[in-house]
């Protein structure tokens, strides 16, 4: 069995590439679209124009398309495999997106290329802060899920800086290349997570808890099984798991009567407002 890592910031580091996924497919297009080598590759009328612009449109919303999928599923996947393996999936669905876009002979692949693309995103990008909220103590909470939103920037970033350094190329290449770097850091991802621990809920939640005190002494306890956060997180689990056990045959639709409307209101729609604003159709 490999070693496993403990710190919580090189856990969060690593991790966080998930969402920094996220940000290299913002990017993929929103630095290739004007250039002149995609404009000519892939003109559907000649003289370098590029796809007509419902046609731009359908490769721009493939992403958002395939991450509405990946995000639906992504609950089930993790609920069944745990956070970390549902994670290094959606690495491999990345990668292989990532060839199938970088190969690209016509706009029918590239469009299936970022449909699978956005699957990797919705399940990445859903399980991660899930990941890294279920490990990391009530103190470190926010600012170790709040760095999810810091690697989605970054990523945006590197995907503009690399395809800025190969829009001197003539040919497709200088769209190919950072098209093909976006598999570098799912790779990462994915032998990274390799050397980190599961989620103790979850392994609580499977009935697994020598794993589940295992997992709390390395993040909690550096090495100390009896230390005093470890105790106090594996009891916050048992009560957690007791609540839910007794609660077993709650439904969806709880989510909808009026004691819980206005927080699935405020949850909802602060997702749905942030994405209205228009960010992402203007990267």
């Amino acid at each position: 069995m490999l070693p496993k890592i403990g710190n919580l910031y090189f856990i969060a580091a690593l991790s966080v590439i998930g969402g920094g996924l996220f940000g290299f497919d913002i990017s993929s297009m929103s630095a290739i679209i004007a250039t002149k080598p995609y404009l000519c590759y892939f003109s559907q009328d000649g003289d370098c124009k590029g796809p007509r612009a419902n046609v731009q449109g359908g490769i721009t919303a493939a992403m958002p398309g395939g991450s509405w999928l990946g995000a639906l599923i992504s609950g089930f996947l993790s609920d069944r495999l745990g956070r970390k393996t549902s994670i290094q999936i959606g690495a491999v669905i990345w990668c292989i997106g990532s060839i199938i876009i970088a190969a690209s002979q016509n706009i029918a692949m590239l469009i299936v290329g970022r449909i699978i693309n956005g699957f990797s995103v919705g399940i990445c990008s859903a399980q991660v802060p899930v990941y890294l909220s279920e490990l990391a103590p009530p103190s470190k909470r926010g600012r170790l899920v709040g760095a999810q939103q810091w690697a989605i920037t970054w990523g945006i970033m590197i995907l503009f800086y690399v395809s800025y350094g190969t829009s001197s190329i003539n040919g497709p290449a200088a769209f190919r290349i950072p098209w093909a770097v976006q598999m570098v850091p799912a790779i990462i991802l994915f032998f990274g997570l390799l050397f980190l621990p599961e989620s103790p809920r979850w392994l609580a939640r499977k009935n697994r808890w020598e794993e589940c005190h295992d997992v709390l002494t390395l993040v909690h306890g550096k090495g100390d099984p009896n230390a005093p956060l470890v105790a106090k997180e594996l009891q916050d689990i048992r009560e957690m798991w007791e609540f839910e056990k007794a609660n077993a045959d709650v439904s969806y639709l709880e989510l909808f009567k009026p004691g819980m409307l206005n927080r699935t209101h405020i949850g909802v729609f602060t997702q749905i407002w942030s994405q209205l604003c228009g960010m992402n159709v203007m990267m």
